[in-house]
Order: C-alpha cells, then structure tokens, then sequence
C-alpha cells in the first residue's frame, strides 16, 4: 500500500477505534462523535474551507496542515455513518476511470491528465479552468458530502468522499504540493490526529 493511501488508513482506523472504544473526555474524536452528526459536518465543512483559502493564499504548509484537518474529519464522518474507505477508494477509481489504485496513484493520474491538455477529460477541462475554478469544485463536492452525510446516506456519502478526495487532489497539483506532502503531514500528526487548533485550545487528545 502506497505511502499516503497507508496513512489515510491508519487515520481511518484510530478514528474507528475511537469510536467503538471511547476512551474518556480528553478525546477530541470521543468528543465529535459525543456531539454528533452536525457537529462533525460543521467541522468538514470549515477545514474545507480553510484549505481552500490557505491554497488561494499560496501558503503551502497551511495548506498542507489544513488538508490533513478536512481527511481527518470526513474519516470520523465516515466512521460515524458507518461508510468504509474501502468504498470511498472504490468510487474514486470509477471516478477516474481506474481499478484498485490508491490515493498515491490517483494524485499521478491527475497530474498526467491536467498537464495533457486538450485529451477531452474533465481532469484537462478544469485545469484548463485554473485554479480559482478547481476550488470551486471542491467547495461544491464538500457541500454535496455534507448533504448526503446529513441525508444518512451511506452510497452517497462514498461518492461525495471520493469526490471531495478528487478534487482535493487536483488542488494540490494546481499548487505543486507532492502528495508525498500530504503522507508526511499524516505521519507526522500520528497519534495526534485531528484539529490541532482544537487539540491546543482545549487539550484534547485523539
């Protein structure tokens, strides 16, 4: 398994260990998952939003950061709706006309197809758009997740996931942000995953 896809999930299942085995009030996932659906949805919806205007802002690391926040929430959406990675992985690769590849795969199938340009693809299409166009793409997917993850829909709320991811990727091809960034970021936030914002504020642990 490729580097980032390994660290998606592995996030994904800290988020589901959480969930199925609460570990006491200084758990920032316990507290989401305490709040409930809304709550975890306000939070996709404002780390989405932060990347977008980190990336508008070209500041690479808050972009970075704030990527690590929106795939850390929607994995606890995921777990809470009980939608698995596996099916969000699933919708990605029919998304881009792929079979079994990763996250890893799919950021180079991207960047292959928005640098082709005119190969009739959606992926040359939007970046033939540019930048202030594919962020709008992904403002969009998220607010389509948010009303499949309020709808309880399970098979949407993959597809919205996977959509989001998708675009998501584009983005930081747009902005030249290896995806090997996005592994290390994983990594690094290990056993500390979550909004680190709210991790310093209120001293919550994963």
């Amino acid at each position: 398994m490729s580097r980032a896809q390994q660290a998606i999930q592995e996030q994904y299942d800290v988020a589901l260990d959480r969930k199925n085995h609460p570990v006491g009030g200084k758990s920032y996932t316990n507290y989401l998952y305490t709040q409930g659906l809304d709550k975890i949805l306000k939070k996709c919806g404002e780390e989405t939003f932060e990347a977008v205007i980190a990336a508008k802002n070209d500041d690479t690391a808050e972009t970075v950061g704030e990527l690590n926040d929106v795939i850390y929430h929607v994995t606890v959406l995921l777990c809470q709706q009980e939608v698995s990675l596996a099916a969000v992985m699933d919708a990605l690769n029919v998304r881009c006309a792929a079979q079994g590849l990763g996250v890893d795969e799919i950021y180079d199938i991207i960047a292959q197809r928005g640098a082709s340009g005119g190969d009739g693809s959606y992926t040359a299409y939007l970046f033939g758009q540019g930048l202030d166009k594919i962020l709008k793409k992904v403002g969009e997917a998220c607010s389509l997740l948010l009303l499949a993850g309020k709808a309880g829909d399970r098979e949407k709320i993959a597809y919205e996931t996977a959509d989001l991811l998708y675009h998501l990727l584009a983005m930081m091809v747009a902005k030249d942000i290896p995806v090997a960034a996005l592994a290390d970021e994983l990594d690094r936030r290990s056993g500390k995953t979550g909004n680190l914002k709210t991790f310093h504020t209120t001293d919550l642990n994963t």
